[in-house]
């Protein structure tokens, strides 16, 4: 199991990540199990790294994010991923990070990352 610690600032952003994903209508086409998926940040903090990992692994996989790129709030990017489930681990600007297990990936087009969180 990964270990990682949770700050209540990223712990209710990947909340509500699941949260939002299971109100978005699925959609049936994917191209070889993969998709692609749009990840917004709708929070007021910037976030760093996105890692991914496959549901059973023990290791974060590489950061979803390009080299020196930040998700500023507002700002979205198209990922894309491979279908079934994932953990997911955010870090935010002032290092804080959290994940959340058990995300099934590709039962929508978009991912918001929603939290109204103080700075």
């Amino acid at each position: 199991m990964k270990v990682t610690q949770l700050t209540p600032r990223l712990l209710s952003a990947l909340i509500l990540i699941g949260l939002s994903t299971a109100f978005i209508a699925p959609t049936p086409a994917t191209h070889n199990g993969k998709k692609t998926i749009n990840v917004k940040n709708t929070t007021n903090f910037d976030i760093d790294h996105v890692y991914l990992s496959p549901d059973e692994e023990d290791h974060w996989g590489d950061d979803i994010l390009d080299d020196n790129e930040i998700l500023h709030p507002g700002d979205d990017i198209d990922v894309e991923v491979d279908c079934g489930k994932w953990d997911v681990k955010l870090i935010a600007q002032d290092k804080s990070e959290c994940q959340i297990e058990d995300i099934t990936l590709c039962e929508a087009d978009q991912w918001n990352i929603v939290a109204d969180c103080p700075h």
